[in-house]
């Protein structure tokens, strides 16, 4: 895939690098020169440019691009305008708008951006169910109701099946897969903990000690489980 990143903040920087990470082609944009020469021998092509004048933009490869991510965060304004540029001039390409705040949002999707997203809202909402699940490590929030969650394997839980526990029938969750923990060492000897998915799993698979569970299923439902089995505070 062959994506376009304006604006190498934090977001912008974090996001190009991963899609690096997964094989994709990536051109990362920003007007800080510093920016740029911190991501240079790290993306595809990294370009010091104000993504608002038009005749720069242009000069992109904009239409032979997959996606386009416009990850500007403070500066609304070049947001706004860099989004209009783009709609003008990418009829198919996929446009990706990134806001700050619901009125950003708004905007964006008054201009026709389908695809809006707000990092930081998502994680604080993210985080705010966590904190509300003891036991809880991660949280992707699918509605107002519905989440998958990474939580620890209560002690009760060690040593017995799926099919013994009848986990979907007694909690109301669905139990998506398992991740067991290995140790390993980084570069300064310390031991770090890493956590595998076990694959698919079925009634006769087992749980052990340190394991972690992949739950799907309503945060009140999720919430009531943990309770239930005096991992709540």
């Amino acid at each position: 895939m062959k994506c376009i990143v304006i604006g190498l903040g934090n977001f912008g920087a974090a996001l190009s690098l991963r899609l690096m990470e997964e094989g994709h082609e990536v051109i990362g944009i920003d007007t800080n020169q510093t920016y740029v020469n911190q991501l240079q021998e790290k993306l595809t092509h990294t370009l010091v440019m104000d993504s608002t004048n038009e005749l720069a933009l242009t000069e992109l490869p904009l239409s032979d691009s997959d996606v386009i991510v416009v990850g500007i965060g403070e500066d609304v304004g070049a947001s706004i305008t860099t989004t209009a540029l783009l709609k003008k001039h990418c009829v198919k390409t996929r446009i990706i708008g990134r806001a700050i705040s619901h009125v950003h949002q708004t905007i964006l999707e008054a201009m026709g951006v389908t695809e809006v997203i707000n990092p930081e809202a998502d994680f604080a909402h993210q985080f705010a169910n966590r904190l509300m699940v003891s036991g809880s490590i991660k949280s992707f929030v699918l509605d107002d109701t519905y989440e998958i969650s990474e939580v620890r394997v209560p002690e009760a839980f060690v040593g017995k099946s799926i099919n013994e526990l009848n986990i979907i029938n007694t909690y109301k969750v669905s139990l998506v897969t398992v991740l067991g923990q290995s140790i390993s060492k980084n570069i300064l000897g310390k031991e770090v903990e890493n956590y595998q998915v076990t694959g698919v799993v079925h009634g006769g698979t087992v749980f052990k000690e340190n394991d972690r569970m992949v739950l799907f299923g309503s945060l009140k439902a999720i919430k009531k489980m943990m309770n239930d089995l005096n991992l709540d505070d």
